[in-house]
């Protein structure tokens, strides 16, 4: 089996004997999607509400035969799986590679339990070689990339726009020593949405596919 294979069922396992009904939130990216097509409906009468992160994954959802919740939940999920781009030794993440990491951050923040999945290439020893996304408001994308240019001298646009419709932007080759302190500084800029740091809502968990299995690491403040 794949690493994201081994991943999604690391988390399937994590979850399968945990009593319901469940409340759940589920992300967006590959490594998500396999678990929601390979493993969410092993637990279906376990479920009590599924709370999705982008139309991407309500179109998945809803093609297995769940009920799908879009927007802010308006209770405290039990759960909230999700994939990421980078993975630090803290587990501090890099997400929005699909452009759905400002949902993502709402939904993990309303959750009381993060488990994040993903293969090994996600690993890094410091954020910053995937390219950090950032979703702007289209009126402000000058000011945000010129002040960004603080952070590095890279950055780019996306074609697509977020589900909400804003700009999407990637600043690359950045080194993110201190990821709770860049999530702020680049979150306080005016006509910032979300920046796809996640330092505040970081995973209590990360299971990591590997080609016979996954590990589980666990976050030191969890």
């Amino acid at each position: 089996m794949s690493e994201k294979y081994n991943a999604a069922l690391g988390a399937f396992e994590q979850i399968k004997n945990i009593d319901g009904p469940l409340d759940i939130g589920i992300g967006t990216g590959s490594t998500t999607d396999i678990f929601t097509k390979e493993f969410l409906p092993k637990i279906r009468t376990n479920i009590h509400s599924l709370y999705s992160s982008s139309i991407r994954t309500t179109d998945l959802l809803k093609s297995l035969n769940f009920t799908v919740h879009e927007g802010k939940p308006n209770k405290i999920l039990d759960l909230y799986i999700d994939g990421a781009d980078e993975v630090d030794k803290d587990l501090n993440l890099i997400k929005g590679g699909g452009g759905a990491h400002t949902n993502e951050k709402i939904i993990a923040a309303s959750a009381n339990y993060f488990i994040c999945i993903v293969d090994s290439s996600k690993l890094v020893e410091t954020l910053g070689s995937f390219p950090l996304p950032i979703e702007v408001l289209a009126k402000d994308k000058e000011n945000v990339i010129q002040r960004c240019q603080e952070y590095t001298q890279k950055i780019t646009a996306r074609e697509n726009l977020s589900d909400s419709g804003n700009i999407l932007l990637d600043l690359h080759e950045m080194q993110i020593f201190d990821p709770l302190q860049i999530e702020k500084e680049i979150n306080d800029i005016n006509g910032v949405v979300e920046v796809g740091i996640f330092a505040v809502n970081k995973p209590e968990i990360v299971i990591v596919g590997k080609d016979d299995g996954y590990n589980s690491i666990e976050s030191s403040i969890a």
